[in-house]
């Protein structure tokens, strides 16, 4: 299926109105999380990315390494990646799939579980924005389990 095709299907599966741009990207929310669906046409891919908020002012060594280490093998992002926007200076989470392995099913649930991941990763970086966190030992990397987050 086209990324087109894919974001029609998610609207009628959420019972929402999904709008691609001439760009090919759609954006929404969920949750209250700000989520942005683009057509990697180039690649004959698509790409979700979401927003995991502003960088905390202070103790960022601890939070960046259970960021980077979370990459490794994708084993606390359960498949995607974390980076900072550098249009924003936002952390972002985002992850590709390739077209002809996707149907609407397959991508909903796909969707479905970045969320899951996005809402983990968010509430990890405000709690250490706000101060939630105690110490550096508190930025740890969600245990990730067969690829699904345990929460």
């Amino acid at each position: 299926m086209e990324t087109v095709e894919l974001i029609k299907v998610l609207g009628e599966k959420l019972d929402v109105e999904l709008t691609v741009d001439s760009d090919g990207t759609c954006a929404f929310e969920a949750d209250g999380m700000v989520v942005s669906i683009h057509d990697l046409r180039e690649l004959s891919a698509v790409a979700l990315v979401g927003d995991l908020g502003e960088p905390p002012p202070e103790r960022l060594e601890a939070l960046y390494k259970a960021m980077m280490e979370s990459n490794y093998l994708f084993s606390g992002t359960a498949g995607a990646t974390i980076s900072r926007n550098p249009a924003t200076g936002r952390f972002a989470l985002c992850q590709a799939w390739s077209c002809s392995t996707l149907d609407g099913d397959s991508f909903y649930g796909a969707v479905e579980r970045f969320l899951n991941t996005l809402e983990v990763w968010g509430r990890m970086v405000h709690n250490y924005r706000s101060g939630n966190s105690s110490s550096d030992e508190a930025a740890e990397a969600p245990d990730l389990d067969g690829g699904f987050l345990r929460v």
